[in-house]
């Protein structure tokens, strides 16, 4: 807001630019909060995966010392995108999932109704032969 629309315009317009920078800071900050949100949940992420595989490998080393039974579980490793990306992926596959289950499910059908339309015309000619 200049000083010339401060002295000299409607007393409202410095409460509407007033409200209107209060509300773009909330934003602000709500946008910030949830990118420090994101970043401890991939560090926490991260430190799981670190403790996993740590612990895995102290495991194997005393399986190998003691002839004990190694622990061959596959460990994650850190993400090559983003979760939002990921869960999106994850979203896609389960829609592709849903169709081919109905294409599937309507294949089974087409089956079915053709059985019983095979049905229906053989008890049809078992009629016309039985009239002859």
């Amino acid at each position: 807001m200049s000083a010339e629309e401060f002295w000299e315009d409607d007393p409202q317009l410095f409460v509407s630019y007033r409200t209107s920078f209060i509300n773009k800071k909330k934003r602000e900050m709500e946008e910030v909060d949830y990118k420090c949100w994101l970043q401890g949940l991939y560090v926490h992420d991260g430190n799981g995966k670190l403790f996993t595989s740590l612990k895995q490998f102290i495991s194997n080393m005393l399986a190998g010392m003691f002839k004990g039974k190694k622990d061959n579980t596959k460990i994650d490793t850190y993400p090559t995108k983003p979760y939002g990306e990921l869960e999106k992926e994850k979203e896609e596959d389960r829609k592709q999932q849903q169709k081919k289950q109905k294409y599937e499910d309507f294949q089974k059908d087409l089956v079915y109704f053709g059985t019983l339309k095979q049905q229906f015309e053989e008890k049809i000619r078992n009629k016309q032969k039985k009239g002859e």
